[in-house]
């Protein structure tokens, strides 16, 4: 017999099965992990390479900040409607009088509100101590301070440390202001009365009442129910734009898809997931564009709801269609102001009605880079129709300080000056920290002229008679 050649031997064998390679779950987790990195990666490059980076580049510049002034909503037990979106800290619950407000007590790292739901640090006790001087800045996003970096840097703040600037210099430098009684001499009355006027004496504290999205009918009831209770010496309005860009049926803002909510607590599959990855959209481009195109569904009606719109191409679907829904726009405006003007002249408080800044109000050729991006972003349609109709407003409020003249004062901060600082712009409507300064210059000048914030100078007393020599005694 032959023996077999190996090779045969080789061919005809039972092979043996072969060894598949197992992975351990630390390998499929280190694997899934390293996948979600590239798709990161790619999508960040993308995202630099396309049209979004300008408009990534601003909500994600500050993730942390971004967040914190996010609106959430909250029923009366401070728990949130579940299938509203839901960005975070600052609560806010429904109001039947004024649509909804914010919660008091809360704070983080950028802002604080006080027991009464103002921003402010410190409490605000109804009776009001003897010597203060209390103002209140009514508005929305842009008075309360959106995206500034701490309450020290909100426009009521720096109006309140101007304001103490101002006490102290006329008490440094007496000569450059108004004496306290005038002199005798009728020469010297003109001199006296020709120098600055002083303000009067006091503690003046500027009380921060701005809430996000409010428009002037939730200014209307803020004033009659959460603002007169506290005497104010002063109100300031700094508004326009959210009744430019809410619908003319609507009196006031409300929170949004507010009727859908109530009564239907579950957020469904989308919800969960949205809720499940909610704490990475800091963090993760992907994250960010999953949740806002994937898990966000909303329908055309409440995409209609302007409410702190974050998407800046979306801002011109909020403006008035055509000529007769802006006239509308406007005579609610101004019959809502008239009616604070009516609240405030029969408790003789003075009133200031400021026309808030607005992006278009800023020269072209004085933006930065970064508001060059936001020019893009709004796009031509939004700045053109801005541009014509946003003046309106302004024209509304110069016709009130003329049918109320010694009730209010009107100015307009639309038309940003060359003292504001470049940037001023975060988005449509919110300023930097440093341009807020000029806002509260700008509101401190309008204080310092008010007659009834000024102090006036006392006539002199009657000089007294000269007593009469007594006659000398005849000598005997």
């Amino acid at each position: 017999m032959f023996k077999s050649r190996p090779r045969e031997r080789l061919i005809f064998s039972k092979r043996k099965p072969r060894r598949y390679r197992q992975f351990s779950p630390l390998s499929l987790i280190v694997s899934f992990s390293l996948f979600l990195l590239v798709i990161e990666l790619l999508t960040r490059i993308f995202l630099d390479l396309s049209d979004s980076k300008g408009e990534l580049k601003q909500t994600l510049a500050e993730p942390d900040l971004i967040s914190a002034y996010q609106l959430n909503f909250v029923n009366e037990d401070e728990q949130p409607y579940e299938n509203l979106d839901q960005r975070e800290n600052l609560l806010a619950r429904r109001s039947l009088s004024v649509g909804y407000q914010l919660v008091g007590g809360q704070k983080n790292e950028y802002w604080q509100i006080n027991e009464q739901g103002f921003r402010d640090s410190e409490p605000l006790p109804l009776a009001k101590p003897a010597d203060e001087i209390r103002i209140f800045l009514l508005g929305n996003s842009t008075a309360f301070g959106y995206g500034n970096s701490s309450n020290e840097a909100t426009i009521s703040e720096l109006l309140e440390a101007r304001l103490a600037q101002r006490l102290a210099k006329q008490k440094s430098s007496p000569n450059l202001y108004r004496p306290n009684v005038l002199p005798y001499n009728e020469d010297n009355v003109k001199k006296a009365l020709a120098k600055y006027p002083k303000l009067k004496s006091g503690k003046y504290r500027v009380i921060n009442a701005g809430v996000p999205g409010y428009a002037s009918g939730n200014e209307l009831a803020q004033v009659a129910l959460s603002v007169l209770p506290y005497k104010p010496d002063l109100i300031i309005v700094l508004d326009g734009y959210p009744d430019l860009m809410l619908d003319s049926e609507s009196k006031a803002t409300e929170i949004p898809q507010l009727d859908g909510s109530i009564g239907n607590n579950t957020p469904g599959f989308k919800g969960y997931v949205s809720q499940l990855i909610q704490p990475l959209r800091n963090y993760s481009h992907v994250v960010r564009i999953i949740q806002d195109n994937v898990l966000t569904s909303q329908s055309e009606e409440d995409r209609e709801t302007f409410l702190l719109e974050e998407q800046l191409d979306n801002l011109d679907r909020y403006l008035p269609e055509d000529e007769t829904e802006l006239e509308r726009r406007v005579e609610r405006y101004l019959q809502h102001h008239k009616q604070i003007v009516s609240l405030s002249a029969g408790a003789r408080i003075p009133l200031i009605i400021a026309n808030q800044p607005e992006f278009t109000g800023r020269d072209a050729s004085k933006l930065s880079e970064a508001e060059g991006a936001i020019a893009t972003q709004l796009g031509r349609d939004y700045l053109q129709k801005v541009k014509d109709s946003y003046p309106q407003f302004i024209a509304a409020d110069r016709q009130l300080s003329k049918i109320f003249p010694h009730n209010v004062k009107a100015i307009s901060l639309y038309n940003l000056s060359d003292k504001y600082p470049t940037p001023s712009f975060i988005d449509a409507i919110h300023l930097t920290d440093e341009a807020n300064k000029v806002v509260a210059e700008q509101l401190y000048y309008a204080i310092s002229s008010l007659p009834k914030l000024q102090a006036v100078p006392r006539n002199p007393p009657p000089k007294p008679k000269p007593v009469p020599k007594p006659k000398a005694k005849p000598e005997s």
